[in-house]
């Protein structure tokens, strides 16, 4: 084989109109780099130039580009790092989405050829296929036509199977390629097309042929980046504010919003219309609608994009077998970076999918995860309040979750509570008794939601009735007095109906969401009223979330009027799904086919367990903003999370 250098072509002078074979041509690109040393430097610039064209190239430009590519791959052991920092600049610099298949292969083989020659090129060689995971940005909006996903799969492809050519030629590679994914990674401002292919490549580095090498780190440096994306979604004004305490969700159908101004379309991604109640004085008086009380919108955006990648590798995890071993680097990422994360109010729900693909492995390990978190003594104390929200958060929601699975687990708490009494006496003090208050509030909690079934299951029933919670509930530290009320309210009238024991003392709760004593124990960061797995808000993420989620309005109380009794936990679960079928059907349509879906239809069908004060609004505000509650506002006694 041999090319074909001309004058004006080249630029190499002594090349004129002369055919090279292959080993010619090294031979004098060789000279042209050590020459460099010795102060002659024409050739060098000359070879400079021809890479550094940077206009389009005729064909023959384009294998003579080729050519000299493919020549320094011959010619490696001939620059040097000092005396040839413009050629190593540029070459680092290139971008392979520029070029097409013929110059990738050229460019690629070079830097193969680099990273095997020297250790001193290896970083920046696995830099420069890195940065290769993202287009420039002129290519962004190609990516959505049939020629720039062509293009797309042409860079890709070959980049990763570089990566594993130098894992193989350079086997420490990995594990200098893993700080410089996680260093490169786009931050939470970045455009999410980008931040979406980079995702992309991230997981397709997990999976891959080098996966058991940096795969583990490619999970945990993608949670971390879903739960930066999460606190960017702000909120920490509004746990500070006390503005309308008490309210936290109430129907708006009434209630005449402001104009928007144009930008609803990007609110349409995230509705937090508890969390805006709480704000909705100083919103009122700023003008602000409920779509745009958030401000983050464009991250959230962001947020639900990865999620669904993540959703999506999962379930590839789940059709490859490999789960449950992806499970084990999430639940350790989610115990170091999540668990104690407050702030996080969707970065959670890639656990809940994972165990909603797999509840007897993946499901019943993160029930046990955060058991163990709760009851172990050694941990501190806002750790163990919150793996407890998040295990009665998900013994509540899940359900793929069988009645008996959550009776297990479920009572386990109830023995540490058990225990707990055993030991201490004395007056209500929420601060120091809050691991036992957030403990009894999760069993609380969860019976809330699971009372019923588990009352219609024979042996179920028995173990129920024979766990100590008249005694806990009455101990002298008052939990009942000190959990919030609008979740002992439910319970006491759930434990009424199915006549699980009588409670002497008549409480009166007014109407109240919360009480002075819970917002002692909860703390500043509230965890008394922290319920990690409250319906997803992200708009394509509750796709994959919505069928394998029980939402209030799908509850049967105890106190609700149905003769309908089962004798099994099978059976249960299976007239469970007929008798709720329409509501699935409902809740689990698709946003997307919803370009006219109303935020108030939208609040009122997604869930209906509403803890709104009788008139709380009227009394607050009533008459600085001239209105009351709407006519067909009722108060609940439903203990709905915030």
């Amino acid at each position: 084989m041999g090319v074909e250098l001309a004058t004006d072509k080249a630029g190499f002078h002594e090349m004129d109109e002369v055919n090279f074979s292959d080993s010619e041509l090294v031979y004098h690109v060789k000279n042209a780099l050590q020459s460099v040393s010795l102060g002659h430097s024409d050739s060098y610039d000359q070879l400079i130039g021809l890479l550094h064209h940077t206009e389009r190239r005729a064909p023959d430009e384009v294998a003579l580009f080729v050519t000299s590519l493919k020549a320094l791959s011959g010619a490696v052991s001939c620059i040097d790092m000092v005396h040839h920092k413009s050629l190593l600049s540029l070459i680092f610099g290139m971008s392979l989405w520029n070029y097409g298949p013929d110059v990738m292969d050229a460019l690629l083989e070079l830097i193969l050829a680099l990273a095997a020659s020297s250790g001193n090129y290896l970083d920046c060689c696995l830099d420069m296929l890195v940065s290769n995971f993202t287009p420039p940005w002129a290519f962004i909006d190609l990516l959505k036509q049939p020629r720039g996903i062509a293009r797309k799969d042409q860079v890709l492809s070959r980049v990763h199977s570089t990566l594993k050519d130098i894992a193989d030629l350079v086997p420490l590679s990995p594990s200098r390629l893993v700080p410089i994914v996680i260093q490169k990674m786009p931050n939470v401002f970045t455009k999410e097309p980008l931040i979406v292919v980079y995702v992309e490549n991230m997981l397709r580095l997990e999976s891959g042929l080098i996966r058991e090498l940096v795969g583990n780190m490619m999970l945990v440096a993608l949670v971390d980046r879903l739960v930066d994306l999460d606190v960017e979604i702000a909120w920490e004004e509004i746990l500070q504010d006390d503005y309308s305490k008490g309210i936290f969700e109430m129907e708006l159908e009434d209630m005449e919003e402001p104009a928007d101004d144009g930008e609803s379309d990007a609110g349409e991604v995230l509705y937090i219309r508890h969390w805006f109640l709480l704000k909705i004085k100083p919103m009122l008086h700023r003008g602000y609608s409920s779509r745009k009380s958030l401000g983050g919108n464009l991250i959230a955006e962001k947020l639900d994009s990865l999620m669904v990648l993540t959703f999506e590798h999962l379930e590839s995890c789940v059709a490859g077998g490999r789960l449950v071993e992806v499970f084990e680097t999430l639940m350790l990422s989610f115990q170091t970076t999540v668990l104690n994360a407050f702030k996080s109010k969707f970065a959670q729900f890639v656990m809940y999918h994972a165990c909603a693909l797999d509840p007897e492995n993946c499901g019943l390990q993160f029930a046990r995860m955060l058991s163990d978190s709760f009851v172990c003594s050694t941990s501190p104390p806002l750790s163990r309040m919150s793996a407890v929200a998040y295990l009665a958060s998900y013994l509540s929601r899940g359900k793929f979750l069988t009645a008996s699975f959550v009776a297990n687990i479920l009572e386990r708490l109830v023995v540490w509570c058990f225990d707990y009494c055993k030991i201490h006496d004395g007056d209500i003090n929420p601060k120091a008794h809050r691991v036992f208050y957030s403990g009894c509030q999760a069993i609380m909690y969860v019976l809330c939601f699971r009372m019923r079934s588990m009352m219609n299951v024979p042996n179920l029933r028995s173990q129920l009735l024979l766990w100590p919670l008249e005694t806990i509930l009455k101990h002298p530290l008052s939990p009942l007095k000190v959990c919030l009320p609008s979740i002992v309210e439910e319970f006491l009238r759930q434990a009424k109906a199915a006549r699980l024991f009588t409670v002497s003392e008549t409480f009166i709760f007014s109407d109240l969401l919360e009480s002075e004593l819970s917002r002692a124990f909860g703390g500043i960061d509230r965890l008394d009223m922290f319920f990690p797995f409250d319906p997803c808000l992200l708009k394509k993420c509750d796709r994959y979330i919505r069928p394998n989620f029980v939402y209030w309005s799908m509850v049967r109380t105890t106190y609700d009027d149905d003769e309908e009794e089962d004798s099994s936990d099978g059976e249960l679960a299976e007239d469970y799904e007929d008798r709720h079928a329409d509501d699935d059907v409902m809740m689990a349509r698709s946003y997307d086919s919803r370009d006219d879906l109303d935020l108030d239809e939208f609040d009122h069908s997604m869930n209906k367990m509403s803890i709104t004060p009788k008139n709380s609004l009227y009394y607050r505000f009533g008459d600085e903003l001239k209105m009351q509650m709407p006519s067909r506002i009722r108060p609940s006694t439903s203990p709905e999370s915030l």
